[in-house]
């Protein structure tokens, strides 16, 4: 009888681990349908696995039916990306019954980017800086240095530029009237509850969340059902295992079945 870990942390990523062999094993089951369909909802809320464990090795085993597991998992992320902002909305109301607003304000302008981009300069011509010193007969050591050192020189130019910009607003406004930029965040953010929680708390506007949350799932789950029924075995081998990318070490060594 293995024993259990002794760390808290160590129980939280042994139960993670159990919780993602769980769900993986709904795949090859009856009840598979219905397990993408609220894993998909809960996910984009609170749950801590991914739907693409479910979908990836659905639409493998039955490739005909990728449209139709793509279309009611995104549907399904999409009604339960409602809870998440509610319950980030939730969170907000009891930040403020103590007098904390979490929807900061940015007062952001040239004189700051001009930094930013400088202190970036200087980062990337210490790279350039640190690999010469390294020897050139390193492979890789030339382009490193000649990448690292152009960057540095484009970043310093591009700091003598900065008049254009200017950032003033809350964090509600700013994702409100850019939706396109909250749409990237859900896009490419791990945790997709991290966005649809984080958009309730600081009071995003309903309709451009919606709008955004809505294009990044079509994307996510359109470009991994696509690999998976269009891919060669590679693509498909790369996506099982890309599905395991957040799961603990227990899990993530093993392959799907399919």
């Amino acid at each position: 009888m293995s024993q259990l870990p002794a760390t808290p942390w160590g129980r939280a990523r042994a139960w993670s681990g159990r919780m993602y062999s769980r769900v993986e094993s709904y795949a090859n089951t009856p009840a598979a349908f219905t397990a993408l369909v609220v894993v998909a909802a809960i996910d984009s809320a609170f749950f801590p696995v991914p739907p693409f464990v479910l979908l990836i090795p659905m639409i493998i085993a039955a490739p005909r039916r990728w449209f139709q597991l793509t279309l009611w998992g995104t549907l399904a992320s999409i009604v339960g990306s409602m809870l998440g902002y509610a319950i980030g909305a939730a969170m907000r109301g009891g930040l403020n019954l103590i007098h904390i607003d979490p929807n900061l304000r940015l007062d952001l302008g040239p004189d700051w980017l001009r930094k930013a981009l400088l202190v970036l300069a200087g980062l990337a011509a210490a790279v350039a800086v640190l690999s010469a010193l390294q020897g050139f007969r390193r492979p890789g050591t030339r382009l490193r240095v000649g990448g690292a050192g152009l960057l540095a020189v484009a970043l310093a130019i591009a700091s003598r530029s900065t008049g254009w910009f200017g950032v003033h607003g809350t964090l509600a406004e700013l994702l409100s009237h850019n939706w396109w930029s909250l749409a990237v965040v859900c896009m490419v953010v791990p945790a997709f509850k991290l966005a649809t929680i984080g958009s309730g708390l600081v009071g995003v506007s309903f309709g451009p969340f919606l709008g955004a949350v809505a294009i990044a799932r079509v994307v996510r789950f359109g470009v991994a059902a696509a690999l998976a029924r269009f891919g060669g075995p590679p693509v498909r081998d790369w996506l099982l295992r890309h599905a395991h990318a957040h799961a603990p070490p227990a899990t993530a060594g093993r392959p799907l079945e399919t």
